[in-house]
């Protein structure tokens, strides 16, 4: 009895260890061929000879020499408008996103369809996204020209469209990240907040807390965990924001409103491989320490629940 007891265990243990190992293929699978390899195969590339085939810093030297010299300028504005994103996404674009959800989860007047407002963006497709977005500032038929021109301010429409314009291209980008992602940290503002238990906010009230103490002694303090995450993806689009200036203005006019990626994938299309894995590289080394050092900072920065 006991050795059928023990076979039946030992049956059991097989089929777990098989499933387990079913369900770690795909992911290890996924980490070896598209990040690891991949990654290696970058580190060897930025280092190749695309004539010679033999690795040196070739494309180092023609990195630095071109932050240096006459052509330089194309790239210090990429790294220029990439920063702006910084505050922008942090100290804008999050705070703003904080205030709606309080107010959503508050049940504000109307806040049935401002929700749908704000999540609307989540759901569909970043293409779709940007095909709206530059059908509302469209210059000839767009409906914010159209209502500008109604109310006799015309005269601030640009000549050449808001994304054909040098001084505000990279402005208008700004504008389509907070309408566009707004919507996602809202999501999960929102889901935090709910988490909060209502005795909290019950004896906050019972001592005459109003909403802004609330929000500011209470919410932030508790919610921080998700704020700082967000903190952190918010900082990360300095080095990845790429599908949003390539789709609404192609990094221009003149490069006006070129961000890091698209500097970057500018030399794949140019089938200059070495030369983007190199550039690429030059940007990571400079941004996971940057990155870190931002997590650190908000992992030490945790405020307490007072009211």
């Amino acid at each position: 009895m006991h050795a059928v007891i023990v076979k039946k265990k030992k049956k059991i243990n097989v089929r777990r260890g098989i499933f387990i190992a079913l369900m770690l293929a795909y992911p290890i699978c996924h980490f070896l061929i598209f990040w690891l390899f991949v990654n290696i195969n970058t580190v060897v590339l930025s280092f190749k000879n695309p004539t010679t085939g033999a690795l040196g810093f070739w494309h180092y030297k023609l990195f630095w020499n071109e932050l240096t010299g006459e052509f330089g300028g194309t790239l210090r504005r990429t790294i220029v408008n990439s920063l702006l994103m910084l505050p922008f996404n942090n100290f804008i674009l999050l705070p703003l996103s904080v205030i709606a959800a309080y107010l959503l989860f508050q049940k504000v007047l109307g806040h049935r369809v401002f929700r749908v407002v704000f999540f609307f963006p989540t759901m569909i497709s970043i293409v779709v996204l940007t095909m709206v977005f530059q059908f509302m500032f469209n210059s000839d038929f767009g409906p914010v020209n159209s209502l500008l021109r109604a109310i006799g301010a015309g005269s601030v429409i640009p000549p050449n469209g808001w994304m054909g314009t040098k001084t505000v291209s990279m402005g208008m980008i700004m504008v389509y990240c907070l309408w566009a992602g707004i919507g996602y940290n809202v999501v999960l503002i929102t889901g935090a907040i709910s988490r909060i238990p209502q005795d909290i906010f019950e004896a906050g009230r019972i001592d005459g807390i109003k909403m802004g103490r609330e929000l500011w002694s209470v919410v932030v303090p508790l919610i921080y965990p998700t704020l700082s995450t967000l903190f952190v993806l918010g900082s990360t689009v300095v080095f990845t924001l790429f599908l949003q200036p390539k789709l609404l203005t192609a990094g221009g006019p003149n490069g006006t409103s070129q961000t890091i990626a698209l500097y970057v994938v500018s030399f794949v299309e140019g089938t200059q491989l070495e030369r983007a894995a190199a550039t690429g590289m030059v940007f990571s080394v400079i941004g996971v320490p940057v990155i870190l050092g931002i997590k650190r900072i908000m992992e030490r920065f945790n405020p307490k629940c007072e009211f």
